[in-house]
């Protein structure tokens, strides 16, 4: 059985690292979307339709990515406020 110290220990090593990759993803996967969308959508939208149709899987994968973006960020922002511990209700 692996003691409350240990166990501690082991905890607060993994929590930096999986804030730093969750983080990560957040920034890489919202980074996209937004790219994907201002390369689909033209400078001016209501000159014509065509783009909608040029545009659309471009559309459509930015609008699959962005909740997995938002859980992402949600997941971040947990490890965050288990990382600050006590000091959470302080700084929230």
């Amino acid at each position: 059985m692996i003691s409350v110290d240990v166990e501690k220990k082991f905890r607060r090593l993994t929590t930096p690292r999986a804030a730093a990759v969750v983080g990560i993803l957040f920034s890489l996967l919202f980074s996209t979307s937004l790219v994907l969308l201002r390369i689909a959508i033209p400078e001016d939208p209501a000159a014509g339709m065509d783009w909608i149709e040029a545009g659309a899987s471009q559309i459509a994968l930015a609008l699959r990515l962005m909740p997995f973006a938002g859980i992402a960020f949600i997941w971040f922002i947990g490890v965050m406020r288990d990382r600050m511990g006590e000091y959470e209700d302080r700084f929230f």
